[in-house]
């Protein structure tokens, strides 16, 4: 008959590293938006605002920046406040925080800024107000038509 030692049964299991959490959570959350997502340009998407806001949040975890954006401009179409209030400020920023991934576009941004205003946004008219800094430097003096 053979014995085996309890101390296996009670040795601390070891926890997997984070780079294998991090590429577990990755391969479900690629699959996962895989689900989501439309296939194409026709379909419709069955992504709340809310969803795909998180979802931008995700993306941006993970420095995929370009993911992060069109995510955000979905949620910011679907008028999810707190896309618009981010947009405004990751198109300010632009290759500042977010490399070459991301271009600064400060029309664009106050385009997002001007929307997330209207539904009465702290941030926003925060943003509005750096935005009009920005205008007043010499490169920032094109108008971006939104007076």
């Amino acid at each position: 008959m053979v014995f085996t030692s309890n101390a296996e049964s009670t040795a601390p299991r070891k926890r997997p590293g984070m780079a294998i959490r991090l590429m577990r959570w990755l391969a479900v959350s690629v699959l996962s938006l895989q689900a989501v997502l439309p296939v194409n340009a026709a379909e419709q998407t069955s992504v709340t605002p809310g969803q795909a806001y998180q979802l931008a949040l995700e993306a941006r975890t993970l420095q995929d920046y370009p993911a992060m954006l069109s995510l955000l401009r979905m949620a910011g179409e679907a008028g999810n406040l707190r896309a618009q209030e981010m947009l405004g400020s990751v198109l300010l920023a632009g290759s500042t925080l977010y490399g070459d991934a991301i271009r600064a576009d400060p029309c664009e941004a106050a385009r997002w800024i001007w929307r997330a205003a209207l539904q009465g946004s702290a941030v926003a008219k925060h943003q509005r107000i750096v935005l009009n800094g920005m205008r007043d430097l010499p490169a920032g003096r094109q108008s971006c038509g939104m007076e």
